[in-house]
């Protein structure tokens, strides 16, 4: 009970710093911002939700080394964790990062514009200081946590754009100028997409190598970590393929469909397109929540 309940913690705590960054950097590359990204009342409660779900998710890995339950820790434990490990370091950055994003989601429009993406551009680095990455040691370690930290910021990109994507794409009335927002949008995510992409493929071949080795490959489908890698790996490709036929097939026949006044089979396809990729990224998520409660080389 206990593993699957740091499993959900984990996705949940992921997903919403994952969110919170990728709806924070968004209007950076796009001119198309739906509601969701720029609404301050989003961005604050994705940063004060983080701050419950950091919590948690601290005093679940305190209760894990103790058998204690969750809101009952054992106060020793909690005080060694939090003042002597990188973990309890990360906890306390974290949580006030995040208290700071939550107010700073308030400011002006300028100040907010910098204020919130630096902000939840930290917070979210610090996981990489709860998983694999935290247990290299030395000048690998830092290899590792920084491959870690532009995977994470690169795939709260992604997110970030896909969610924003489901909000323009799914309005009340499938009005011409809100399509047209739409096809914008996805226009411009086709740049960002390229390099959020390859940003990914990269560190997440460092991570692989780090945490499995070369040596570690041929095992890889006799453990329990190896599979979910494998399912995680071919989601991953499954979403490059979503992603090649919305850049190359989708947005170009929404556009020649919206020019002809018959936009609405387009929009629908590529509403499924999108909604199966960030069901896919979600899956994804899930996996790496549990990936990171194992280890790489026991057999299940």
């Amino acid at each position: 009970m206990s593993d699957w309940l740091s499993v959900a913690l984990r996705f949940a705590l992921y997903a919403d710093l994952l969110l919170l960054f990728g709806l924070a950097v968004y209007p950076f590359y796009s001119k198309a911002v739906p509601r969701l990204a720029g609404s301050r009342s989003v961005l604050a409660a994705l940063a004060v939700l983080g701050l419950a779900l950091s919590g948690l998710a601290f005093l679940q890995m305190v209760a894990a080394m103790t058998g204690a339950p969750i809101l009952k820790p054992d106060g020793e434990v909690l005080a060694i964790v939090l003042d002597e490990t990188p973990a309890g370091m990360a906890f306390i950055v974290r949580s006030v990062v995040l208290a700071g994003v939550a107010g700073a989601a308030f400011m002006g429009k300028s100040a907010r514009s910098m204020a919130v993406p630096a902000g939840a551009a930290l917070a979210l680095a610090t996981l990489a200081w709860t998983g694999h990455a935290a247990a290299t040691e030395g000048a690998a370690g830092l290899v590792h946590r920084a491959a870690d930290i532009v995977h994470l910021l690169a795939a709260g990109a992604w997110i970030g754009a896909l969610a924003a994507l489901v909000a323009l794409l799914f309005v009340p009335e499938d009005r011409d100028e809100d399509i047209a927002t739409a096809e914008q949008a996805l226009a411009a995510f086709a740049g960002a997409g390229s390099v959020i992409v390859a940003l990914i493929v990269v560190s997440g071949t460092i991570n692989s190598w780090m945490i499995v080795g070369v040596g570690g490959l041929a095992t890889l489908p006799s453990t329990l970590y190896g599979q979910l890698l494998i399912a995680k790996l071919a989601l991953f490709v499954a979403m490059l393929g979503h992603a090649a036929v919305n850049r190359w097939r989708l947005t170009p026949a929404l556009e020649r469909a919206r020019a002809a006044g018959e936009a609405a089979l387009a929009v629908r396809a590529i509403r499924i397109s999108v909604v199966s990729e960030l069901a896919a990224a979600a899956t994804i998520l899930a996996l790496v929540a549990w990936l990171g409660t194992l280890e790489p080389g026991v057999v299940p």
